[in-house]
């Protein structure tokens, strides 16, 4: 059964503020961000997909990150969170 994710969900799936979310995430739909299934209006509630959304974190990792995510790992947790740190700047995602 598929997981819909709120924006408040997505935004913490991404490791943001909800409002961050809201106000970035036409940019991220220009860079391959997974769009809402449901109700993509303002007053719609929109819902996105949990495992569309893991499908595009996944492509936004270098082969090594995704090594680690998989257990075969030849980066440390802490270069993990550095590269992912890293990639969100360059999309974009400001703290």
């Amino acid at each position: 059964m598929r997981k819909l994710l709120n924006p408040a969900e997505v935004a913490g799936k991404l490791g943001r503020s909800t409002n961050w979310f809201l106000r970035t995430r036409d940019q991220l739909h220009k860079r391959g961000f997974p769009r809402p299934v449901l109700g993509d209006g303002k007053n719609g509630r929109p819902r996105w997909d949990e495992g569309a959304i893991d499908a595009w974190l996944d492509s936004q990792m270098s082969p090594d990150l995704r090594a680690l995510r998989q257990g075969s790992a030849k980066v440390s947790a802490t270069d993990y969170t550095a590269q992912l740190e890293q990639r969100l700047q360059q999309l974009g995602a400001r703290p």
